[in-house]
């Protein structure tokens, strides 16, 4: 039977009262539909707001959802109530870990807490987009991290549209982050930056940095490549499998699965490789399985970049310019590890120079060409744009001078 609710007026302001379903706990601490009665303020009594029927139109209107069936009791719950209790154990459920585990991260560090008086159906634009300004003001974030807050808030109350639960436009998606917000710049390593750094590199990590740079692999592609990808007959390399902390899954993107060519400088990088396990990057540690007995597992990439890179280009940023111009080549000092996407970067930024945005989009194995051009590709300075026009030889030349 359709509710017509109870207007009254207390205090000037006119309020409606009426009964709806909401999730209570019981005793055990189980979730449990209830029936209870609920009073909310309809609006400030005014010339226009003077009678009860004037404010009819007002309770008709927050309660046709209810009599519609359009209104379930999850949406009485906070936002952080639906988020802890629905959303983000099925994102553990159905989402890539590393996915899950960066939503769990974002939720934890800067929105949990500030949506805990927030009821679900009530949250407006206007919430997320001073959410996104007190998140900024609070924690002076880039705008970068900013649109990750407003991607999983917006992810939130898709799911509980898609869930039934919500009936209502997403109140997030046109929610504004603060003008003062800057955006981040992102790095691409230059072709000489790149000689620079497998040149005081070796072992493991030349490997990982030749693999990212010169195939454009994810640091997840490269962490989950086998030698049974590695067709040397035909220099190619087959991605099919994305390894993040313990967890193995797909690539990221249907199209991320497919074949990616080896230059012959990445060819003469793995074939120096040992062969200790059936995974390219292998850690020299291993993982101990008994007393004095050591198993070889696949590199922690966070581990190789903190205890073995970082030192490494320390280094190099303080030696001697000679000692780098012995075979002839271009010396760039790099300065500081800028991360394995710099990597990832570089290679479509050489790659849009030396042939086109969409030969870019191929090697990376993007879904279009926008992202890679958006997101990838950097500009080339002059100097890196002649000395990529023989980047091959440069680096064959260079590589093999060392080796001899």
């Amino acid at each position: 039977m359709a509710q017509k609710g109870y207007i009254f007026k207390k205090k000037g302001r006119w309020y409606g009262r009426w009964r709806q379903d909401v999730i209570e706990k019981d005793s055990d601490g189980k979730p449990r539909i209830v029936r209870v009665q609920h009073c909310e303020k309809l609006c400030e009594c005014s010339d226009r707001y003077r009678r009860k029927k004037d404010v009819q139109p007002l309770l008709d209107q927050k309660l046709r959802p209810l009599n519609e069936g359009r209104i379930s009791a999850e949406s009485t719950l906070s936002v952080r109530e639906y988020a802890e209790t629905f959303f983000l154990p099925h994102a553990d459920r159905e989402l890539r870990p590393a996915t899950a585990h960066g939503y769990r991260a974002l939720w934890k560090t800067y929105l949990g807490a500030r949506l805990e008086n927030n009821t679900l159906r009530d949250f407006r634009c206007v919430d997320a987009t001073n959410l996104l300004a007190e998140i900024h003001r609070t924690h002076n974030l880039g705008r970068a991290t900013l649109s990750h807050c407003k991607g999983l808030l917006s992810v939130i109350f898709t799911h509980a549209k898609r869930s039934g639960v919500l009936d209502a436009p997403n109140p997030v998606r046109d929610a504004g982050i603060p003008r003062s917000a800057k955006s981040g710049e992102t790095h691409a390593y230059s072709p000489q930056e790149f000689i620079s750094m497998i040149g005081a590199l070796d072992g493991v990590a030349k490997t990982a940095v030749a693999l990212m740079y010169l195939a454009g692999l994810r640091p997840a592609e490269a962490r989950g490549l086998k030698w049974s990808d590695y067709d040397k007959k035909s220099k190619t390399i087959r991605v099919s499998r994305s390894m993040w902390r313990g967890f193995i899954t797909n690539p990221k993107t249907e199209e991320s699965v497919g074949s990616v060519p080896v230059p012959q400088v990445l060819a003469d990088i793995l074939d120096a490789v040992p062969r200790t396990s059936e995974y390219v990057l292998t850690s020299p540690a291993g993982k101990l399985v008994g007393r004095g007995m050591w198993e070889p597992r696949p590199v922690d990439l966070h581990n190789l970049a903190s205890r073995v890179i970082r030192p490494a280009l320390a280094k190099c940023a303080t030696c001697k310019k000679e000692q780098h111009t012995a075979s002839g080549h271009e010396y760039q000092r790099i300065g500081e590890w800028r991360g394995f996407y710099a990597l990832r970067r570089g290679c479509a930024t050489l790659a849009s120079s030396l042939d086109t945005p969409l030969a870019a989009k191929s090697l990376l194995r993007h879904s279009n060409v926008q992202t890679t051009a958006a997101y990838y590709i950097k500009s080339v300075p002059d100097d890196a744009v002649r000395a990529a026009q023989k980047i091959d030889a440069l680096l064959q030349t260079s590589t093999g001078d060392r080796a001899n």
